[in-house]
């Protein structure tokens, strides 16, 4: 969007609720890039932010009635390196929070943005044009002052009425950075190299407990959205050091705002994604028709001798929601894991991505298996693999649904179970 486009838009007023949460006081970058993690936390609290994880790498909040400026915000995300943050995301609109905007509300949105953000930093903004970065390339403009940066982002799918193409809003995020450093000739030479990433060099091994397990992968927490998949990928991306965010992913994953992403629809979306991510994605556990026509047959067979609920005819169109939400979970498990050859192809395909340093974004179905302290209790979901441990025959596991679910574990027989599928991002 160009300063003529801003000055002339017609749209609707951005109406702000009462000041009952602003952030302005917490994250003013006087002061914040040398705030400590704890007095950071001792005034963030009241806000509502809380840790994502054990790790303290960032906090979260994603309360009513917080602002910035007086603009509506619907999650803020503080990122540190070390003790003190570099990071603060300020998301003003996302799909998968608000729901749909018509062009009008959302244009209207990014000129009040920045006319306030014009307002607030004293300073003329800079079209910096679509971000090539960027997993959507998203626009944004930049403001810069002498103790921060500012970059406000949106996108927007346009409407193409031949191609049957409706207009879609996906995001508008203010990303505040601190005031860039000024560089030495050699160091400005030598920032353009970067280090191959090794991710043999994260892997932790405890020879006591028999855990092996990738200790960094960051906390993504997805909030009240059906973004498991999305999330899953963020996490992993920014593991890798690329910093996108399950917003952008979930426009390229077409994500719904109540259905989530399929995992097939992500795995086809970070295939188109790969060259420009630096990535490459490959299925490592498939769960194709003919599998799941298979197991349908041998769950059937087994649930006869059983006397156990049989799963009806599916007709035509297979839900497979339904398929698993009559199997018995006993029966389930005995036909997944009577061959064993298949569950320990399942343990050396686990064991061997994470010696490398590469989690598995892992698709489940929850409900098969009893799992304490979870907000999701059925159907299908997706999580990061991280670990493993020989002597207890265990798979080691991440959630992303924030603080106590960095690092869990169960049974390999019984996260056999409940596998639909899994896949790997790695870098080139």
């Amino acid at each position: 969007m160009n300063r003529h486009l801003l000055a002339t838009v017609l749209a609707t007023a951005i109406i702000a609720p009462a000041f009952a949460a602003p952030l302005e006081p917490l994250i003013d970058p006087a002061s914040i890039w040398t705030k400590q993690k704890e007095p950071f936390m001792t005034s963030a609290k009241p806000l509502g932010f809380e840790w994502t994880s054990a790790a303290q790498d960032s906090a979260r909040a994603a309360v009513k009635d917080m602002t910035f400026h007086g603009l509506p915000v619907v999650e803020t995300i503080v990122r540190f390196e070390g003790e003190t943050p570099q990071e603060v995301t300020v998301v003003l609109y996302a799909r998968g929070d608000v729901g749909d905007w018509t062009e009008l509300k959302f244009d209207g949105l990014v000129r009040t943005a920045a006319e306030t953000l014009n307002k607030a930093t004293s300073a003329k903004f800079l079209v910096r044009g679509k971000d090539p970065t960027s997993a959507v390339k998203a626009d944004g403009l930049l403001w810069t002052t002498d103790t921060a940066r500012y970059v406000l982002e949106y996108s927007k799918t346009k409407e193409v009425k031949t191609r049957g193409i409706p207009f879609r809003a996906e995001f508008v995020r203010l990303e505040i950075l601190p005031p860039e450093k000024k560089q030495g000739l050699l160091a400005a030479a030598m920032s353009g190299s970067k280090t191959k990433f090794s991710g043999a060099a994260h892997v932790k091994k405890d020879t006591a407990s028999g855990d092996v397990w990738i200790a960094d992968v960051p906390m993504v927490d997805q909030g009240q959205k059906g973004y498991c998949v999305v999330a899953s990928a963020e996490r992993v991306m920014r593991y890798y050091g690329n910093s996108v965010d399950q917003q952008e992913l979930a426009q390229v994953a077409n994500t719904s705002t109540s259905g989530g992403t399929s995992s097939t629809a992500m795995f086809d979306a970070l295939k188109k994604l790969s060259a420009r991510l630096k990535v490459r994605v490959r299925e490592v556990e498939k769960n194709d028709i003919k599998d799941i026509l298979k197991l349908m047959a041998d769950y059937n067979r087994a649930a006869k001798k059983a006397n156990a609920p049989l799963i009806p005819d599916q007709g035509n169109m297979i839900d497979v929601g339904e398929v698993y939400s009559v199997m018995d979970t006993s029966v389930l498990k005995e036909i997944r894991t009577k061959n064993k050859s298949d569950l320990g192809r399942f343990q050396r395909t686990v064991q061997a991505h994470i010696e490398e340093g590469t989690p598995l974004l892992w698709t489940v179905m929850l409900g098969k298996i009893p799992e304490k302290g979870i907000p999701q209790n059925a159907g299908g979901h997706m999580r990061l693999i991280i670990g493993y441990n020989l002597k207890t025959e265990e798979i080691l596991y991440s959630d992303s649904w924030g603080a106590g679910h960095e690092l869990k574990r169960m049974p390999a027989a019984d996260a056999w179970t409940m596998t639909t599928g899994a896949m790997s991002i790695e870098p080139q």
